[in-house]
């Protein structure tokens, strides 16, 4: 019997698994939270591909066992799991995955969530960062945030960029931004780790960024790095290796028709018989190499997050190098439920070998000597100096200007903070930290008395330049929140205090031998030199004040009150107000139910920000300075009125996501209006003074930004979405004040200077003659007589150009099949204008120099219709500062492309790893430009100044090609 009712039992059990295992019709309907059909939604059974498609109506059918689970998924909704239980009837309701929205943005001294910004700010996250041949962090903002000018100054290893954020607001003072990193105060991120980034925050407009007061006039970007979650220690490695070349050569004359050219010019001398290809020799392979490891974690109360990283650089043009090591930690531990502490350190040590540039052939620059230096000479003389240009009085070789010197410059970096934080209650926190930023520099130049012509002269030189620069910051931050039902409000206060205390000493020697008889000298000669020291502090108060109604109506109010000591007591503060709004349009009940629009806001700001950097931090004082005798000169007058220098912003903003959070758009228009210029005028003669820094003149930006955001499809094994803004900034200056009618900027070597700032026109406005060609008759260049008076001199000078660009652009696409990633990136400038003054030297027809051959087309009696002068020995009027040499820039580069493979979550259980992927990236892959010169993009002088646009044997950008993995466990 017994036995009997144990095999009704099984029959039973088998019987309703059997059951549970038929394969039923479901059917049902997906709606949204308004109980509205949604078309698209894909229906899968749990486990399985199997599944289908919700139709016009919401409505689907498929076929399903019993005991199955179906997953409901759609772009910009939650995805939700619903047990079928038998059921052929399943219908579900998808609420909005508003993720996006409701991210949390770093804003000035707190955050906030992106629904409810009212200011233009942009975020680039670690996804931007990561996988690129970069050292400085801001590089991979190029492109990827709209109103902000990224500008590579040079392609050295380690070079410094140049960020404009809503175009130029100063002449002669600051156009940086400040950045903020991890709460600390700071003029550079060039030497974070990029790794150890989590994301920038770029405040655009004076509403955003006045909460910095003085600090905040050319944007801030406010840096978070990376912190430990509670769990497991997480482990995690990144590592890359590439090589890197200039994606760009220069066609210049072979021997013979080098050789032709100094026979026209009446030389006799040639070489020595050598056919050297000198950008071979000087323009070779990069490569990069880069190591990071972290470990993170959290747990009681605590997190933390720990980096070292590796990374060397050899440049393209030996021995440019750069090496660089840094650690970074990241800390927080709570005390008691009331008290929590906070630490943050980042170290870099990096070590460089610089290589001249910025310069021409007889000036000392490496890059125009490869391309001037004629193939007719080798490298070295038979007694191992270096040889020489022909004919030239002593103009070295490239390999001499690159390897004659060591230039090395030792650097060390340090920036950190110790916080703690007290909650009075859950709505009322006060936090107090107090930071430093230290940079230790120490640069060493030494040029032997034999191998080159300059060390022979001197009997060779060493110098060596130390600085010392400590920056401490404390700051005291109140901070209260409180909601009520729909009603939000938060109030923020706080007091700082900074200082700064800077060193400089030099020293240099030189005639260790003699330069006549080359016999070593009993003692070298000490070049004088006194030691320099400078200090400045700020006492800051600040404020804000933010409510929201029921997430649609917003508003914000800023204010902040700014003492230096770069001022005098009558004009020691600055006070800087701001506020801004905004009104959630998606929040109202008229639009509710649309089924296009998931988010609608327009926001408004206005505010005001000031600048005090650029002049010195003695400019207000009557100056002294003492020199190698002992004796004091008169340096500065005493000017008690000067004051900030203020910029006043207004912004309008529009923020749109819809078709299911699949359309993301944004679009800002903004006035800059900047007065109280700080320039360093330039005073007469018979002032007995060069300079004198006052509050002159004014200036204006005025632009437009888009930014688009697009998932183009969203399926299980393949994905893509894009990413793209433009930005377009008008900058002109509005004033000089009355008695300084213009500033000549861009200084060319023995000509007139190609940048001249005038009322009326935009900062990087080339002035010079206007080029008409060549005499006919004569073979001699020809420029417009614009005064009428049969001559041509500095009176017929005019405007040629601008480096100013019409709009800035990029765009990214993102592609995923299956493991596979796929991430293409596009960057570009439009419009603006480069004065390539390499062409001075490269088609002058003047010395001895080897000459571009675009000169093959010089006139000659038998080639008279051209626009390439004669060779004229010993005449530079040629090439006078003309619009001959001033060239459109503008430029399209595939800046990045990565081909990356995620293993998958079979293979990673393996392993015992969290992740595993392979990469190869592209960097500077492809140019498209008219411009002649090596590089678009660069500049001899800072890229964000007045000078800017200007291309004198500047060191070019590569193009790279790395391998890499990201590992983690």
């Amino acid at each position: 019997m017994r036995k009997k009712f144990t095999l009704f039992i099984l029959s039973l059990l088998c019987s309703i698994s059997v059951s549970m295992a038929q394969e039923l019709n479901v059917k049902g309907e997906v709606k949204d939270e308004k109980g509205l059909p949604l078309p698209g939604v894909s229906v899968k059974i749990k486990g399985s591909t199997k599944g289908a498609m919700t139709g016009g109506n919401g409505k689907y059918t498929l076929t399903a066992p019993g005991n199955a689970t179906l997953v409901f998924s759609f772009i910009g909704y939650k995805t939700i799991e619903q047990a079928v239980n038998n059921n052929t009837t399943v219908n579900v309701n998808l609420s909005e995955d508003n993720n996006e929205l409701n991210e949390v943005v770093v804003i000035g001294y707190g955050t906030t969530t992106k629904k409810d910004l009212t200011t233009a700010v942009t975020t680039i996250s670690s996804k931007d960062l990561k996988n690129q041949p970069i050292v400085n962090p801001l590089q991979a903002v190029q492109g990827r945030a709209a109103g902000v000018q990224v500008t590579a100054e040079s392609g050295k290893p380690g070079a410094e960029i140049s960020i404009s954020i809503r175009g130029n607001t100063s002449i002669t003072a600051s156009n940086s931004p400040l950045y903020v990193i991890d709460g600390v105060t700071s003029r550079s991120a060039a030497f974070l780790n990029p790794n150890d980034i989590e994301s920038l925050t770029i405040l655009k407009d004076a509403s955003a960024a006045a909460i910095y007061g003085s600090s905040g006039a050319n944007g801030v970007v406010l840096i978070t790095t990376k912190k430990g979650v509670s769990g497991k220690v997480k482990v995690e490695f990144n590592a890359f290796t590439g090589i890197s070349k200039f994606w760009r050569k220069q066609d210049v004359l072979s021997a013979d028709q080098y050789i032709g050219l100094m026979k026209e010019l009446g030389y006799t001398t040639f070489g020595d018989g050598s056919n050297t290809d000198w950008q071979k020799e000087t323009f070779g392979t990069g490569t990069q190499n880069q190591y990071q490891v972290s470990l993170s974690g959290g747990g009681n109360g605590g997190n933390f997050y720990l980096s070292s990283g590796y990374q060397r650089d050899k440049g393209i043009v030996a021995p440019a190098e750069l090496e660089r090591y840094t650690v970074n930690f990241n800390g927080s531990q709570a005390a008691t439920s009331w008290l929590k502490f906070t630490a943050t350190g980042a170290v870099t040590a990096r070590n460089s070998i610089d290589v001249s540039d910025n310069a021409g052939v007889a000036r000392g620059g490496t890059i125009l000597s490869a391309l001037t230096t004629p193939s007719t000479i080798g490298i070295y003389n038979p007694d191992g100096t270096y040889t020489t240009i022909p004919n030239s009085g002593g103009w070295d070789n490239p390999i001499a200007q690159a390897f004659g010197a060591k230039n090395k410059t030792k650097n060390l970096r340090f920036i950190g903070s110790l916080g703690g934080e007290i909650k009075f209650t859950k709505d009322l926190i006060f936090k107090s930290t107090i930071s430093t930023n230290i940079n230790n520099n120490e640069y060493n130049y030494d040029l032997d008395a034999f191998r080159t012509t300059y060390g022979r002269q001197e009997g060779g030189i060493m110098r060596n330049n130390v600085t010392n620069d400590n920056v401490w910051l404390n700051e005291n931050i109140l901070t209260y929140t409180k909601n009520v039902g729909k009603n939000a409000f938060s109030a923020t206060g706080g007091y700082t205090l900074q200082a700064s205390d800077y060193q400089l000493n030099e020293h240099e020697e030189n005639r260790f031998y003699d330069p006549q008889t080359g016999l070593k000298n009993d003692k070298s000669s000490v070049v004088p030199k006194v030691p320099q020291r400078a200090q400045w502090s700020k006492q800051s108060y600040l404020t804000r004040v933010t409510y929201a109604y029921d997430s649609k109506y917003l508003f914000s109010a800023n204010f902040r009150a700014d003492g230096s000591s770069r001022f005098s007591d009558k004009q020691r503060f600055g006070y800087f107000p701001s506020a801004s709004a905004g009104w959630r349009i998606s929040g109202e009940n008229f639009l509710k139910d649309s089924k296009t629009i998931n988010d609608l806001k327009i926001r408004g700001s206005w505010g005001k920000v000031g600048n005090d950097e650029g002049i010195g931090d003695y400019a207000w004082r009557k100056l002294y300075t003492e020199n190698a005798q002992g004796d004091y000169n008169l340096t500065n007058l005493k000017n008690t009125g000067l004051s900030w220098e203020t910029t006043t912003q207004t912004n309008i903003g529009l923020d749109l996501t819809m078709l299911n959070n699949r359309v993301t758009f944004t679009a800002d228009a903004y006035l800059k209006k900047t007065n109280d210029l700080l320039i360093k005028v330039q005073l007469a003669p018979s002032s007995g003074f060069a300079e004198q820094a006052y509050n002159v003149g004014s200036m204006e930006n005025k632009g437009m930004e888009f930014t688009l955001s697009t998932k183009n499809v969203e399926r299980e094994k393949f994905s893509w979405s894009t990413d793209m803004n433009i930005s377009f900034n008008k900058n002109k200056v509005t004033s000089l004040g009355a008695s300084t009618p213009s500033l000549d900027f861009g200084g060319i070597y023995s000509r007139t200077s190609a940048v001249r700032v005038v009322e009326g026109r935009p900062l990087g406005s080339f002035y010079g003659f206007e080029y008409t060609g060549v005499d006919q008759k004569t073979g001699l260049a020809t420029y417009a007589d614009l005064n009428g008076d049969n001559k041509i001199d500095n009176t017929d000078r005019t405007f040629i150009g601008s480096a100013q660009p019409d709009f800035i652009y990029g765009m990214t696409n993102n592609f995923r099949y299956g493991n596979f990633g796929l991430n293409i990136f596009f960057q570009g400038v439009q419009g603006n204008q480069m004065f390539n003054a390499s062409r001075i030297d490269l088609e002058g027809l003047y010395d001895s120099k080897n000459q571009s051959a675009a000169v093959l087309n010089r006139w000659t009696p038998e080639n008279t219709n051209t626009d390439i002068p004669r060779a004229v020995k010993g005449n530079t009027d040629n090439t006078r500062t003309s619009s001959r040499f001033v060239e459109n820039a503008s430029y399209l580069r595939l800046k990045t492309a990565t081909l990356s493979y995620n293993f998958g979550d079979a293979f990673l259980g393996r392993m015992k790893m969290s992740k595993f992927t392979v990469f190869a990236t592209g960097y500077n892959i492809l140019t498209f430009t008219k411009y002649k010169g090596l590089d678009p993009e660069v500049s001899q002088y800072g890229a964000n100044g007045p000078n800017m646009g200007v291309d004198y044997g500047t060191y070019p950008q590569s193009r790279s090609f790395l391998l890499g993995v990201n590992v983690g466990f």
